[in-house]
């Protein structure tokens, strides 16, 4: 998932790539179809609860998130999201511990205990000798 900046995902507090939508207004959200799309477009401008699933903590989180189309941005929820599973989605997520002075990795602006690394589909090797 994408998140746009000051969007109604943002202000609810999705968070990119970890967050995963599993009910609108009480409604599970478990098939890929319009179902997401039509409950947006039936709770615009009012505050609707949203239950979201984080990969990162592992922890369940009751949301409250307004669709809006005056929010100045795309869409009515501020956020590019697609239909999939969240089964396995941590196997390609790098955890940023540490960050050595002037390595591609700081000039890159990585933050240790703070950033994460998302796609790479390899274990990263350690290089040093």
């Amino acid at each position: 998932m994408y998140v746009q900046g000051d969007s109604p995902a943002e202000r609810a507090g999705l968070e990119p790539f970890f967050d995963f939508i599993l009910t609108l207004d009480s409604t599970r959200l478990n098939e890929e179809n319009d179902q997401l799309k039509e409950l947006l477009k039936a709770s615009v401008e009012r505050p609707v609860p949203m239950e979201v699933y984080s990969t990162k903590t592992m922890t369940l989180r009751q949301l409250q998130v307004v669709p809006s189309s005056a929010w100045g941005g795309q869409g009515l929820l501020g956020a590019s999201v697609r239909f999939c599973s969240y089964q396995g989605a941590n196997e390609n997520v790098w955890h940023v511990l540490d960050v050595e002075l002037n390595s591609p990795a700081a000039l890159a602006g990585l933050l240790p205990h703070a950033d994460y690394i998302v796609g790479a589909d390899q274990v990263m090797q350690d290089v040093r000798k």
